[in-house]
């Protein structure tokens, strides 16, 4: 994925390394991640793009400000701000589900406009997104567990170092899914792929990333056009071609076919 997918979580990375029981309570935690947060948006709206994390993360962080200084009890807590704050992330991205999966505002500017209707496409960023949606709630959980437990034991495996493991088990998978759907797609043409329908008539076939560039190929009556070179002859994984379908790093190994994608 995108690095900008990671970079509209700090605000919640923010929450959780500034909220302290002694000296930083809730009130910091939440004022530092709204000020990160709005910085965000603000460089979004410079960039021309929707980022929807940012956005709900005002919310979400102005209510846990406006809850500290309002109650006092509330700003010396640290599990349970943590567990919820986290636990909002895994609701959005499952919510996401039933619309648009969360990561594809991250990930259709990385790939050509004919895979967009590509069904992997789509398949990917729904189980991306799930992947999200579990990691989060999972952390949740983990920082939940301590407000039960007592001792430093307790806090330091449940609030700490559980919260790394997930969070690390998640980017790793995902970013592997990530790499076998780029290999996929450059592997097999659109619509060859066993099992599921190819791109609608309307959409260009895809372009040779050869020493030459074709002509996108029509349904409409047009002038003889040179079609593509077969997909066995491609170099894949120049980022930097005309034809290239993903702007990613380049393929490693020209047999990984569509592993994990049949």
């Amino acid at each position: 994925m995108d690095a900008e997918a990671y970079a509209d979580m700090l605000p919640w990375l923010v929450f959780i390394v500034v909220d302290r029981k002694l000296g930083l309570g809730v009130a910091w935690a939440a004022g530092g991640a709204l000020g990160c947060d709005a910085g965000l948006v603000a460089w979004s709206y410079f960039r021309g793009r929707y980022a929807l994390l940012p956005r709900v993360a005002l919310g979400i962080f102005a209510v846990n400000l406006i809850l500290a200084i309002v109650f006092p009890a509330w700003n010396h807590q640290v599990s349970l701000p943590r567990a919820l704050v986290v636990a909002t992330l895994g609701v959005l991205a499952f919510g996401s589900l039933r619309f648009t999966p969360l990561s594809e505002g991250y990930t259709v500017p990385l790939v050509a406009p004919g895979i967009r209707d590509d069904p992997r496409f789509r398949r990917v960023n729904v189980e991306m997104t799930l992947a999200w949606g579990v990691g989060a709630l999972a952390v949740a959980l983990a920082s939940g567990t301590t407000a039960l437990l007592a001792g430093h034991v307790a806090f330091t495996l449940l609030d700490w170092v559980a919260p790394l493991v997930l969070a690390t088990i998640t980017i790793l998978w995902v970013a592997r899914r990530w790499e076998l759907f780029r290999l996929s797609v450059d592997s097999l043409p659109i619509g060859n792929h066993a099992g599921e329908p190819g791109v609608p008539s309307h959409l260009p076939t895809r372009i040779a990333m050869g020493s030459h560039v074709s002509q996108p190929l029509f349904q409409r009556a047009v002038p003889p056009l040179k079609l593509a070179e077969p997909a066995e002859d491609l170099e894949p994984g120049v980022d930097d071609a005309p034809g290239a379908v993903i702007r990613q790093l380049p393929v490693r190994h020209r047999d990984a076919g569509a592993a994990g994608f049949d």
